[in-house]
């Protein structure tokens, strides 16, 4: 049995095997296929087989999903989404031509990303440049792609999983005495541990002093400033990113320089991101959370009381247990605040996460704004077909202080429904229950679902056609 190259796994098994190392000639070795063959592969030239298919993933650490179809779907859905826009209507492209474009052309795909997000970064840009300004207003210089949306591609490239920051936050943990099983006094013992190891002194700065931040480190002074306001979950992690700060430099900088990231704008961001990473890892060390996650059927909460950590810390760290041949439940994230704007994302559960927000009304990460504080479970259906179980929190983000500004955010954590059964919030629901499924979409420009009360848009595939005496469950239901 062939599999047809549409799904361009000869540009990925290309991709991996120079990530790893291998000349042509090493791997086609261990695929005991020649070089030439290998060639025709990789170029897209020749269709492969099943069991080849799998023995390149076993070489490769590759499973069959990252190697087919499914694994272009995040693109797939960011390109739809874009090609929704009202500028392409006259062209009539169908999803179905749209898919067949990716699946043959994925780097291309990403190329034709990366200018509509210089084109829409341009766009704001320009529109508040214009609002302010005056006469004396200087020329207006054009912003390259949003950095926030490489490093999400990245971390999605990468699966959300660094081995070389496990293996060396579990080194930390035991030099700081944090590798009993629980995180009980941790912030003492990283405390001590910053001042023992990197002769650093920790200030706990009260409310009554002006901070106008609530982390300060004082390279000079070897100082670090921690505000009171902070909780104790907080107060921890910035302990344990000042651990990760000073000791992870060369380890980030092999991981950026691996991966060809080379934009001094992406970069800061970058290591902000794999420092916080860093610190979720030493605080939650991958073995035992992992264990504790399962025994407790990934009870947020649990975890939350047993480590330590805030609800995003805990949710967040799920989203890392992608250690190959000792992975956690794929999940996908999602946080975003009351207006839509979503600041982070990651899929590993192949659902599609819209990439510049307006993502669908009816997701509970949404209506979990309704009700803040409160966990919300949903089985969710969208328009494919496919069905994921997902629970959602909304709750107030900012210091504790009268007068201190404060926001709200939701984040979202979700499955594929085949492993709601592992999560304890499934519990007593009916999952094979149809009638129990809410059916949401990407959004609303590429859903199909015309009679949705809460669309926005008419979908892009259909002709808008309005009649003035007839009124359906939307504006864009006719007779």
């Amino acid at each position: 049995m062939e599999i047809n190259e549409i799904s361009n796994i000869g540009s990925k098994i290309r991709k991996e095997r120079r990530t790893l190392g291998f000349s042509q000639s090493e791997l086609s070795k261990k695929l005991d296929i020649s070089p030439s063959y290998l060639n025709l592969l990789e170029s897209g030239r020749r269709t492969i087989t099943v069991p080849l298919l799998i023995k390149v993933g076993n070489e490769l650490g590759l499973s069959l999903k990252d190697l087919t179809l499914e694994s272009n779907q995040r693109v797939l859905s960011d390109v739809m989404d874009v090609l929704s826009n009202e500028m392409f209507e006259d062209l009539d492209i169908t999803n179905q031509e749209t898919a067949e474009f990716i699946s043959s052309n994925p780097n291309i795909a990403k190329a034709l990303l990366t200018l509509n997000d210089a084109h829409k970064s341009f766009k704001e840009d320009m529109q508040n440049r214009l609002e302010s300004m005056d006469v004396n207003s200087s020329v207006v210089q054009s912003p390259s792609r949003l950095p926030v949306e490489i490093v999400s591609d990245f971390l999605q490239d990468n699966k959300n999983y660094f081995h070389q920051i496990e293996l060396a936050s579990e080194s930390i943990r035991r030099q700081a005495g944090l590798d009993d099983g629980h995180n009980i006094g941790s912030g003492l013992k990283l405390t001590n541990y910053l001042k023992e190891k990197h002769h650093i002194n920790v200030q706990i700065v009260p409310a009554s002093e002006e901070l106008k931040s609530v982390r300060k480190f004082d390279k000079e002074k070897k100082l670090l400033q921690l505000s009171e306001m902070l909780t104790y979950t907080s107060r921890n992690f910035h302990l344990a990113y000042q651990v990760a700060f000073l000791e992870s430099e060369d380890i980030i900088d092999t991981i950026i320089n691996t991966n060809n990231i080379e934009s001094e704008e992406v970069r800061p961001l970058l290591k902000i991101s794999l420092l916080n990473y860093f610190a979720s890892a030493i605080l939650m060390p991958y073995d035992d959370f992992l264990i504790n996650a399962k025994k407790n059927k990934y009870d947020v909460e649990i975890l939350m009381h047993h480590y330590a950590c805030s609800f995003e810390q805990v949710t967040h760290r799920l989203t890392n247990l992608q250690k190959p041949g000792n992975e956690g439940v794929p999940f996908h994230f999602l946080k975003t605040d009351i207006a839509g704007n979503v600041s982070k994302r990651f899929s590993l559960s192949g659902i599609h996460i819209p990439r510049h927000g307006g993502s669908c009304p009816r997701w509970n990460v949404y209506i979990a704004f309704l009700n803040p504080g409160k966990i919300h479970p949903q089985i969710s259906r969208m328009p494919d077909g496919k069905v994921y179980f997902c629970i959602a929190r909304a709750f107030e983000k900012g210091i504790e202080k009268h007068g201190m500004p404060k926001s709200f955010v939701s984040i979202g954590l979700g499955c594929d429904v085949k492993y709601a059964k592992d999560l304890i919030y499934s519990e007593g629901m009916d999952i094979e229950n149809k009638k129990l499924q809410t059916p949401i979409g990407v959004s609303c420009r590429i859903c199909p679902r015309i009679e949705c009360q809460q669309r926005a848009f008419p979908p892009i595939d259909k002709e808008l056609k309005l009649d003035i005496n007839f009124r359906g469950t939307s504006p864009y239901v006719t007779l």
